[in-house]
């Protein structure tokens, strides 16, 4: 058993030529030849433009949103939209932002978009918070554990975690075992 250490990679500027750059990388590639103006121009960049993306969208629970045929989560603050298929419009400042439904009107404030992380198969110790319902954070990682089932109350306790290919598994609190249905990090639009 080792101690769980996700790391988070970003890809880094293209550097083949003819590699197609994501919005991401092509700031950091405005930056790295901007220089000094570019970075300070980038720092009000959040206040003034956000990405819009329209995608359909299906409540799973209390403030969580899945987008459909994706492994993408999206969490909310005071929503209480019940979207079964549901077209809406993330307009995203970075990671939060706002999830506008197309049919009904209402727009609800996004606190978090998870994305699912890719993680190698095998058996951890790791420290654990309840985030929210079904959902846990690794403590200090940035990464979130999706269960299904899952009571405990957890308050940076420690736990095992027991991954199989694809991130599904088992999480075992105090004791209890709960299923693990992903392994999951935010995601900066």
């Amino acid at each position: 058993m080792s101690i769980l250490n996700f790391n988070v990679h970003a890809k880094g500027v293209a550097d083949k030529p003819g590699e197609r750059l994501s919005k991401t990388n092509m700031k950091m590639a405005i930056l790295h030849k901007g220089g000094l103006f570019a970075l300070a121009m980038s720092a009000f960049a959040p206040l003034a433009m956000a990405d819009n993306y329209e995608l359909s969208v299906t409540r799973k629970s209390a403030n969580l949103y899945k987008v459909d045929g994706k492994e993408i989560f999206i969490r909310t603050q005071y929503c209480y939209e019940y979207a079964y298929g549901e077209t809406a419009i993330l307009e995203a400042y970075g990671t939060v932002g706002d999830l506008k439904f197309l049919d009904s009107s209402s727009e609800c404030p996004v606190k978090a978009i998870f994305g699912k992380s890719k993680q190698t198969a095998g058996k951890y110790v790791v420290q654990v918070r309840q985030d929210n319902d079904d959902w846990y954070e690794v403590y200090r990682q940035g990464v979130y554990i999706h269960t299904d089932g899952c009571f405990s109350m957890a308050m940076t306790e420690d736990a095992i975690l027991d991954l199989s290919a694809g991130g599904y598994g088992s999480l075992i609190i105090d004791g209890e075992q709960c299923s693990v249905e992903g392994v999951y990090s935010k995601l900066k639009l």
